[in-house]
């Protein structure tokens, strides 16, 4: 089951935020990390440090030893002013061993038990241990050794770590402690994020619930608009924002559909009215003849009038059928590469004696080629609608005026007479189906108001344009408009004929 808008709102918000916060929350646990490896490094190069500096304070101390001149003259005095001077200003122990590995020499407050052992034979430079010495406790131990005249000794200084030990403590407190923060800051982020993707989603269902209560309402409305309440419009609250837009747009295609609902009625109308008008006529006639006995000329007068009513209901009928066939898109969409001009030019010659018979001059002007694509037998059929239209409303001795041209991209072809003309407040209705300026000499001349109507659908169905313009008692000009084509060669040779 396909979910509701303001679900699908709800959830792709929900969705949106889930991953706003998934990408933040790891952006700060990255930082957080970061931040915690550089307090980690910061504090484990502050223990370090320390160590360092204590023992380059006993390798200073033992190289000032090794340096003094006087150990070489002097060596059993010296070595014990330089026990007395670690001691003294460092608080450093010191143990010298002979070659034997028998501690000679010793820092007095050095208790006998905390003498570390000696160092190895093999030592060659100084080193440095940690280890733990009975009552002393944990020591930094240097080991060197020294060489005087013919002897050489093993020099051991000592340092307590107690200082470094201290530091270390509160370097690993400090480090604990930074973990503790970061974990408390992960477990937030981490009981947070769903947190807030829950109240979001909730809020956001609200949200849109309220913001789509609108078209709710104007559901409803429109459940109430139906074929017999074309009339009702739906209400425009906010006519900017998008729901506003939508409304209008509803409303212009309730406007088209009433329109459309009208035009359907009065075209049924019109046809049952046009359609019943030949049928009345022939059923009138068939019971004329039925009701008493008549000559054989009274009947063949009769049926003479039946057969020019079935001929009109059947003009009637094949003019409705093309306009079904053109609403629906029933003909074939046929495109040949025709000239313009010449078609006009034959339509023209075949209309000739019906202009000659009403003692109508015509002058045709349809010399240059106009290449087009499109239906001729369709086209032909405007054409013949046209000139049909202007000899019926030329009197006699009026002429009529068939030219075509180029206008830029376009071909075009102009249709003028001097007839009786359109009043102007009919020209805007004369393509309308059914419409006649004189519906009584209309009818008595056959014409059903439907030739324009053809004309245009069959026009616009080729892409162009028809227009009327018309001046009462002075005449009316018909345009057409299509657009040029490429000019085939073939095509071009027979326009220049």
């Amino acid at each position: 089951m396909r979910l509701s808008i303001r679900w699908r709102l709800a959830l792709w918000n929900t969705f949106a935020l889930a991953c706003v916060l998934s990408l933040l929350g790891g952006l700060v646990f990255w930082l957080f990390r970061q931040t915690h490896e550089r307090i980690d490094r910061a504090l484990q190069e502050r223990a370090e440090h320390a160590l360092l500096n204590l023992d380059q304070s006993l390798l200073q101390q033992f190289q000032q030893l090794k340096n003094d001149p006087q150990v070489q003259t002097d060596m059993p005095k010296r070595l014990a002013h330089w026990i007395y001077e670690f001691k003294e200003h460092d608080s450093f122990f010191c143990v010298v061993y002979d070659q034997t590995g028998r501690a000679i020499l010793k820092t007095e407050e050095m208790p006998s038990q905390s003498a570390p052992e000696p160092p190895r034979e093999d030592l060659t430079a100084p080193q440095y241990q940690e280890v733990s010495i009975p009552v002393l406790g944990r020591q930094r131990v240097l080991q060197g050794r020294l060489h005087a005249g013919s002897e050489n000794y093993a020099i051991v200084l000592l340092a307590s770590l107690a200082e470094i030990d201290r530091v270390r403590l509160e370097v690993q407190n400090e480090r604990a402690e930074v973990d503790r923060e970061f974990r408390a800051v992960a477990s937030f982020v981490a009981a947070s994020i769903p947190v807030a993707i829950l109240f979001v989603g909730g809020v956001g269902y609200l949200l849109a619930r309220k913001a789509l209560a609108p078209v709710d309402r104007l559901n409803r409305l429109a459940e109430g608009i139906n074929a017999k309440r074309l009339d009702r419009r739906l209400p425009v609250l906010h006519p900017d924002d998008e729901l506003g837009r939508l409304t209008t747009t509803i409303n212009a295609m309730i406007a088209r559909l009433e329109r459309s609902f009208a035009e359907i009625r009065r075209f049924t109308g019109d046809a049952s009215h046009e359609l019943r008008t030949p049928l009345t006529a022939i059923r009138a006639e068939a019971e004329i003849a039925l009701a008493k006995p008549m000559t054989p000329a009274e009947h063949n007068h009769l049926l003479g009038s039946i057969l020019e009513e079935c001929d009109r209901l059947t003009r009637l009928t094949d003019q409705l059928l093309n306009l079904s066939r053109e609403d629906s898109n029933g003909f074939t969409q046929v495109r040949d590469l025709l000239d313009l001009s010449a078609l006009v030019k034959q339509v023209t010659e075949t209309m000739t004696p019906l202009m000659e018979s009403k003692g109508l001059h015509l002058e045709c002007a349809c010399r240059l080629a106009l290449p087009i694509r499109g239906d001729e037998s369709r086209l032909r059929q405007v054409f013949i609608n046209l000139l049909d239209n202007a000899i019926k409303y030329t009197p006699r001795d009026g002429r009529i005026t068939v030219e075509s041209c180029r206008d830029g991209n376009n071909a075009l072809v102009r249709i003028r007479d001097n007839g009786i003309g359109i009043a102007s407040e009919h020209q805007e209705r004369v393509f309308e189906r059914f419409y006649r300026v004189d519906k009584a000499r209309g009818r008595a001349e056959g014409g059903a108001g439907l030739g324009l109507s053809i004309a245009r659908s069959i026009i616009q169905s080729h892409g162009g344009a028809i227009t009327l313009s018309s001046e009462q008692g002075a005449g009316t000009t018909v345009v057409v408009q299509l657009a040029l084509n490429e000019l085939s060669p073939a095509l071009g040779s027979a326009g220049r004929s």
